[in-house]
């Protein structure tokens, strides 16, 4: 069973755009941050002390870009993405760089993508979100397409994209709250549908450095729910065993009913049960817990207990976001998961 356990410490190379080619190592970092996140671009940042001019030389050739940076975690990459930002001071340079999904930022919808009644016709939106990755790389592509991991989500939905109307980055995103999820792992782009890609090895109270709770909670309540789109409406649920308690959405970019009523039914999924399992956001791992880093992926199942309660509980618990620093003090693996469904 793999275990979490503590790296004996980083490396920090720097690669040409792409990846392809490491261009030099950037040695004993004073202290460095990087993160995986479900749904959205995550970010690494490293510093360097000042350490003569060999370094300087590798620094000073550094554009936002043009190059990249990897970490390694001992011998495992566990990041990489371009440069966003250099910051040079007299006693230390700043590097701050973003997940291979920044590309999509800068990157327009150049020709007309339709996926509407008028056009291609209703598609799994994984599909749409295939279409509209590859259109963005296919005038330049940083090393990014063979990389790709796509598993259908099973919503069929219709979009439809003018050219010059908006940034492939934003369209990605909102399909991302409508039934896919993308997330990275070095140059792995994964989009999948929100059926987990993963499920690993549980957890109990003393794999947390924080204290778990159990939250019966009313407010996170939903036997109903109703999602207003442009000209479709999607209903789910109904009256539940404490009544009746609906949730109204509204949604303007949804543009056919089968998406309206898969995102209902998520909303009824998500406020099925007012009693969840709380990881405080941010908590700390403990080494010893039986998951290795690389299976980290934002997406996953990981199913948690807690006995230390008065009501014991076990929840299947996603997660949501990666959060890891390592300075001189050691490395802090924090996580943010998010409740999927309950069993206790």
């Amino acid at each position: 069973m793999a275990e979490l356990g503590c790296p004996d410490g980083y490396t920090v190379a720097l690669f040409d755009r792409g990846g392809r080619a490491q261009q030099g190592e950037l040695f004993n970092a004073a202290s460095l941050t990087w993160s995986r996140v479900l749904d959205d671009t995550s970010e690494a940042q490293v510093v360097v002390p000042y350490q003569g001019p060999d370094c300087c030389d590798l620094l000073g050739e550094a554009w936002p870009w043009c190059n990249e940076i990897g970490l390694y975690r001992d011998e495992l990459l566990v990041w990489q993405g371009p440069i966003e930002t250099i910051v040079y001071g007299r006693e230390q340079t700043t590097i701050t760089a973003k997940d291979i999904t920044a590309w999509l930022s800068h990157r327009v919808i150049r020709t007309l993508i339709d996926y509407s009644a008028t056009g291609l016709g209703a598609a799994d939106l994984t599909t749409i979100a295939e279409t509209l990755v590859r259109q963005a790389l296919a005038v330049d592509d940083p090393n990014i397409e063979q990389y790709l991991l796509l598993v259908m989500s099973g919503v069929t939905g219709e979009r439809k994209y003018p050219a010059n109307g908006s940034y492939v980055y934003d369209e990605l995103a909102e399909l991302a709250r409508t039934g896919i999820d993308f997330t990275t792992i070095g140059r792995r782009l994964i989009i999948a549908g929100e059926v987990p890609i993963a499920r690993l090895s549980g957890l109990i109270d003393e794999h947390f450095a924080g204290e778990l709770q159990v939250v019966k909670d009313g407010r996170l309540s939903a036997t109903a729910a109703v999602v207003v789109g442009k000209n479709v409406t999607g209903t789910a649920g109904g009256v539940g065993t404490c009544g009746l308690l609906e949730t109204l959405a509204t949604e303007q970019e949804i543009l056919d009913q089968p998406s309206a009523t898969a995102e209902a039914e998520s909303i009824v999924q998500a406020g099925t049960f007012p009693i969840t399992l709380q990881v405080p956001d941010g908590s700390l791992l403990d080494p010893s817990a039986p998951v290795g880093i690389n299976e980290l992926i934002p997406g996953v199942i990981i199913p948690v207990t807690s006995s230390e309660t008065c009501y014991e509980l076990a929840a299947d618990l996603r997660l949501k976001r990666l959060q890891v620093s390592f300075d001189t003090e050691g490395e802090r693996v924090a996580v943010s998961l998010v409740p999927v469904g309950v069993e206790g």
